[in-house]
């Protein structure tokens, strides 16, 4: 009796302590990247988070301090944060948005980049 608990019981409470300490269920969140506009009143506003192994961001239209959530975007591998190594690009083709960002993993020796569109709201 004593051996089971040895080897199954006390591994998971160890766990269940060392989990207790960490608030894995909460995304880190970076410093936002704002990005004005040209041709286009308002800003763009990225705010960047990681997770354990994966990382994402949130994108915000901000006109007059109304902010609007254009869309999501799924980070890089392991945790990597494309948009605070500076690894984006970001073009404005009327009222299409385009972001491209840099996905890197594990041992990947070449550059693979991802991208989603976004529609900017008309107030």
């Amino acid at each position: 009796m004593i051996t089971t608990f040895r080897k199954l019981i006390l591994p998971l409470l160890l766990i269940a302590v060392m989990f207790s300490g960490c608030n894995c269920d909460e995304r880190e969140y970076l410093a936002d990247i704002v990005l004005p506009l040209e041709k286009s009143p308002g800003e763009i506003v990225i705010k960047e988070w990681r997770w354990l192994l994966g990382s994402g961001a949130e994108v915000y239209y901000r006109l007059d301090g109304k902010q609007t959530l254009l869309g999501t975007t799924t980070g890089g591998d392991d945790g990597y944060c494309p948009f605070a190594d500076g690894k984006y690009i970001v073009t404005l083709d009327g009222e299409e948005l385009l972001i491209r960002w840099r996905f890197e993993g594990d041992g990947l020796e070449e550059d693979i980049w991802k991208e989603e569109r976004f529609t900017l709201p008309k107030f």
